[in-house]
């Protein structure tokens, strides 16, 4: 995978595929995931767009890459990766964690972004997880069994070999202080406020067995204009249990802007 280095320095990994020429889409994963993890969801939109994927400092091919691992740097490290490859404008697509890295880069980068698509997200406000769920996310990274379990809980059917592979070896390559770092950045954020003032045109892709709900309170509701859509028969990993559509939804999404 070719590389970049952000402005403190820090090399980073990404993927770029598809043709020049379209308005590009930079893909950015979740918590202990990896470029790899939109895999089949940039496949099938390359071959009409320039599809671009980061692994977050921390993560995938860049996890030896030095902090911090937080929201705000990740936001900062899209904006090193659009100066590098001239990517402005872009549309922004994060799942869950990157959905929040996502909205930060929007409001802190609003003339580079022309669209923004927030799938299975976590709000800026965070994730208010009651303390024995915050224990179980910390004893995840570094352990194969335990994120073996929680991987097997976020989807709606049973993953397939394919799918159990990318979403396991993602975890696994992941830096377990970066990780854990990470996680602490990600469930306290508290700028749903200035989420508030974002008026990119923005699609939420919610899960139908993730907690819709939940996503059009806290990220929907609060972006004034955002599409809501929901991908039924899915789970919290909807870009590796239902790649085609949410292809297909993204697809609909840059054709309408």
């Amino acid at each position: 995978m070719p590389t970049f280095h952000t402005a403190d320095g820090a090399e980073l990994t990404y993927v770029d595929l598809g043709p020049r020429g379209s308005i590009p889409l930079l893909f950015v994963h979740g918590w202990l995931g990896a470029t790899a993890s939109w895999t089949l969801v940039m496949e099938p939109l390359a071959r009409r767009h320039r599809t671009i994927g980061i692994d977050l400092r921390g993560f995938g091919e860049s996890n030896a890459a030095p902090g911090p691992y937080r929201v705000e740097t990740y936001a900062d490290d899209l904006s090193a990766l659009v100066a590098s490859l001239d990517l402005d404008p872009l549309v922004v697509i994060g799942h869950s964690m990157g959905a929040a890295v996502a909205q930060r880069f929007a409001i802190d980068r609003p003339d580079a972004v022309e669209g923004l698509v927030l799938v299975a997200p976590v709000p800026a406000s965070g994730m208010p997880f009651p303390p024995h769920l915050v224990e179980m996310f910390r004893s995840i990274p570094g352990d194969p069994a335990r994120a073996a379990a929680w991987l097997g809980t976020l989807t709606h059917d049973e993953p397939s070999r394919e799918i159990r592979t990318i979403m396991r070896a993602a975890a696994a390559a992941a830096d377990t202080d970066a990780a854990l770092e990470n996680f602490e950045s990600w469930r306290t954020l508290d700028f749903a406020d200035e989420a508030a003032t974002i008026a990119t045109p923005t699609l939420v892709l919610a899960a139908s067995g993730d907690r819709p709900e939940f996503a059009r309170a806290k990220v929907a509701d609060v972006i004034d204009g955002s599409r809501f859509q929901i991908v039924d028969a899915a789970g919290h990993y909807v870009p590796l249990e239902r790649p085609d559509r949410v292809a297909q939804a993204i697809e609909d999404f840059v054709e309408s802007l």
